[in-house]
């Protein structure tokens, strides 16, 4: 599984950072994944992410609070590689719970995802 960042935004669009998530079953049998450039991609060792893991990276990089903090300190409309490492993330076992979390979930609304991680975060 991988964590995909946008690398571009307008400022007209709502979110800076808008993170998704890539499941390689949807592509097949295929060996390899290739990615266009216009994506900050999220592995570890040259291959995808455990599931849980990549799910609480998009569900953090996705939250209210990650956006209001990258518009703040960049004021740019690209998020750029060196933009993410350089932002403080929770814990690997944080994002893995809140991966976790948000597996047992049928849908995720921007309140689910901002409440969750309110009470991660306190």
């Amino acid at each position: 599984f991988y964590c995909v960042v946008r690398r571009f935004s307008s400022k007209e669009e709502k979110r800076r950072v808008v993170a998704s998530l890539v499941d390689p079953a949807a592509f097949g049998d295929h060996s390899v994944l290739g990615f266009e450039n216009h994506m900050n991609l999220f592995y570890e060792d040259k291959r995808g992410l455990p599931e849980a893991l990549a799910r609480g990276l998009v569900v953090f990089l996705n939250t209210t609070a990650v956006d209001e903090h990258f518009r703040r300190f960049n004021g740019h409309t690209q998020v750029n590689a060196t933009d993410l490492k350089q932002m403080k993330y929770l814990s690997r076992d944080a994002l893995i719970r809140l991966g976790e979390w948000a597996m047992q979930q049928e849908t995720l609304t921007q309140f689910q995802i901002d409440a969750k991680f309110g009470s991660l975060a306190a």
